[in-house]
């Protein structure tokens, strides 16, 4: 099975009228609102990068992220300015990738956004932090640091929902994807030395997923946040072959006990094939990011060749059935 590209791709292109977001526009998480609204948070890169001599990414590259809604999940308005950018010392190469969980939490809904947090260059493979920001109303947002400090880590999630209590995260310290349990919004903030220090020593003992396939042997990393159903958790994530290509796969995770996994197909439901996913800043890559149903239909939003978002759909309920067919 695999998702079905939206016919009139990109969502968003670089947008040349504003100098923040002219150059790159991409990875875009995504939620729903009560009313029903889709918010899109996407990386954006101002124009004027050059590429590094000897390959292997640009210079003068720096990100933030900016922040888009639409009624019916295809059409977006933007807003007219970046909603997080690099303010502080562990971000000031750049506020990357951006997801978002919609969690009711006092009573109340409040969207949690993990992104990456550069404290050094771009490309340069050192100094990515997975970072936190709130927001209640898509207007005002609040950050509260990097919250997995003293590791190379990216492509945090958080669960939509507590589960046995427990605020549950998933991550990448790469190749493999981890999961990390929070007592309460305030351990997610501020965790505490010994809190790292004791799971970064045990780190095997909370890993759920490891390359196992051709298409992603050489790292894997969590998509969207998971998305809920009868059969378990729905895990949409991205592979990466030794050609550096980008392919998008699915498991299925224990609805208590998301640890556990029950079933993963062998096979990617989404590939570089679009001219807008092999070309660009990153050739051949489509990485997913945001989800949200609508009508029994999942909308999954990714960024193609690190240039633009997109847009893929399939039906929930045929998914997840082709799924159960690799229970593992």
């Amino acid at each position: 099975m695999k998702l079905q590209r939206y016919t009139h791709n990109p969502i968003l292109k670089p947008d040349t009228a504003r100098k923040w977001e002219s150059g790159a526009v991409f990875n875009c998480g995504a939620t729903l609102s009560k009313a029903g609204r889709v918010y899109l948070l996407y990386r954006a890169v101002s124009a004027g990068y050059t590429r590094k001599p000897a390959g292997g990414g640009y210079d003068n590259y720096v990100s933030s992220i900016g922040c888009a809604v639409s009624q019916d999940g295809i059409n977006f308005t933007r807003f007219e300015q970046p909603v997080i950018q690099p303010t502080e010392e562990w971000e000031r190469y750049g506020c990357e990738d951006p997801r978002i969980t919609r969690l009711e939490m006092d009573g109340r809904p409040w969207y949690l956004i993990t992104y990456t947090a550069l404290s050094a260059p771009a490309f340069s493979g050192r100094g990515d932090r997975v970072a936190l920001a709130l927001t209640e109303d898509f207007r005002a947002f609040h950050k509260h640091g990097v919250i997995i400090p003293d590791l190379n880590d990216k492509d945090a999630v958080i669960f939509p929902e507590l589960i046995k209590g427990k605020i549950v995260m998933l991550h990448r310290v790469a190749p493999h994807i981890q999961i990390v349990y929070f007592d309460d919004l305030e351990q997610l903030k501020n965790p505490g030395k010994s809190f790292w220090r004791e799971y970064t020593a045990a780190l095997e003992d909370f890993t759920i997923l490891k390359p196992k396939h051709e298409w992603e042997s050489s790292k894997i990393g969590v998509g969207p946040p998971p998305v809920k159903t009868k059969e378990g958790w729905l895990l949409i994530y991205h592979g990466v072959d030794e050609n550096h290509i980008y392919r998008t796969g699915i498991a299925l995770l224990d609805l208590d006990d998301p640890s556990k996994v029950i079933a993963r197909s062998p096979y990617p439901i989404l590939k570089p094939e679009a001219e807008y996913e092999r070309v660009g800043d990153v050739p051949n890559v489509v990485f997913p990011e945001g989800a949200v149903v609508r009508d029994r239909t999942l909308y999954v939003y990714y960024g193609g060749a690190d240039k633009c978002c997109c847009l893929a759909t399939a039906a929930l309920d045929d998914l997840v059935a082709y799924l159960l067919a690799f229970r593992e």
